[in-house]
């Protein structure tokens, strides 16, 4: 069985350290308050590692990527664990970009993280896995396996972004404004025809999805697309930025990627509603996404109470 790592980012911004650096970079323009739900910590990271440990357990060592403050290590988190390795982003990001808030130039470096395996697997700490699964799930035997969609994104800076990565791989590409949008189809192994209707842009994305990553092919990236890739980079999220889909494109583009056949489901955090219909029993993977209007500890709690029936017992990443 080859060897895969899984990398996680994490940030938890009740750490008062990591907000004053925070507010220290941050532009004037800059509202905390819209931005609370990039870095608020719902304790999901603690059910991923449970969700992790029962259902892929053939994981090689986990690696959970923190910034700034000692303050961001989770008090629960049992650093005694073989399979567990705390990694800092100034082990790995040039010094010259830190401290960072963007989690896109993170996700750039991260083939940069020392012992990092070959094949490995990234995703953000939001995603749980409900059922058991097996590398060929993820890896090919010269490539990846993950659902690639056409994917619509109206006008953001995220959209930005996405269209500069895709842009970078197929540089002939051009936006121009037209009428309506198709529906969207999944690509089987290819890259669709990237089709902008309406000043929306039809574009390969692998949305909330666990993606899997060759580090070699990843690192030969980098240094084809060294100086692009060092000229996207921001403190904070900006229009000009690049982001990790480099790295499956990529992949794609040289006939190594297939579509992947795992379940994978997205559930926003809106409200209290939402979190009641959360339905854990229809997908392999989950993506519970902070969108949360309401009172954040009442909507941790009521979450905490259906994660613990879903994933009981501690881990072996937990302090006993």
């Amino acid at each position: 069985m080859m060897q895969v790592d899984y990398v996680i980012p994490f940030v938890d911004s009740s750490d008062r350290e990591w907000v004053e650096e925070y507010r220290k970079y941050a532009p004037a323009d800059c509202n905390w308050s819209s931005n609370a739900t990039r870095f608020r910590d719902w304790d999901l990271l603690r059910y991923q590692l449970r969700s992790i440990s029962r259902h892929l357990p053939w994981i090689h060592r986990i690696y959970i990527v923190l910034s700034v403050s000692e303050g961001q290590v989770p008090r629960w988190l049992n650093l005694d664990s073989d399979k567990v390795r705390v990694v800092w982003d100034w082990e790995f990001v040039p010094q010259e970009y830190l401290p960072t808030f963007n989690s896109n130039v993170i996700d750039l470096f991260i083939p940069w993280i020392e012992g990092l395996s070959e094949h490995y697997l990234y995703a953000c700490d939001d995603y749980l896995i409900l059922r058991d699964l097996q590398p060929a799930d993820f890896f090919t035997e010269n490539g990846i396996r993950v659902r690639m969609q056409d994917s619509v994104f109206g006008p953001s800076v995220y959209a930005d972004t996405i269209k500069n990565s895709v842009r970078l791989l197929l540089p002939s590409v051009a936006f121009p404004s037209v009428a309506s949008l198709p529906k969207c189809s999944a690509s089987n192994g290819h890259l669709p025809s990237l089709t902008p209707r309406n000043r929306k842009y039809l574009l390969p994305y692998c949305d909330h999805a666990i993606i899997p990553h060759l580090r070699s092919e990843n690192l030969r990236m980098m240094q084809t697309y060294e100086k692009e890739i060092l000229a996207s980079l921001s403190r904070f999220r900006e229009p000009k930025n690049l982001t990790w889909l480099i790295y499956p494109l990529h992949l794609a583009r040289e006939g190594r990627h297939e579509s992947g056949r795992l379940r994978s489901r997205y559930h926003a955090l809106y409200n209290e509603e939402c979190i009641g219909n959360i339905r854990f029993d229809d997908c392999d993977v989950i993506t519970l996404n902070d969108e949360y209007g309401g009172n954040f500890y009442y909507g941790k709690t009521m979450l905490g109470k259906m994660l613990e029936n879903i994933l009981p017992g501690k881990s072996e990443f937990e302090i006993q």
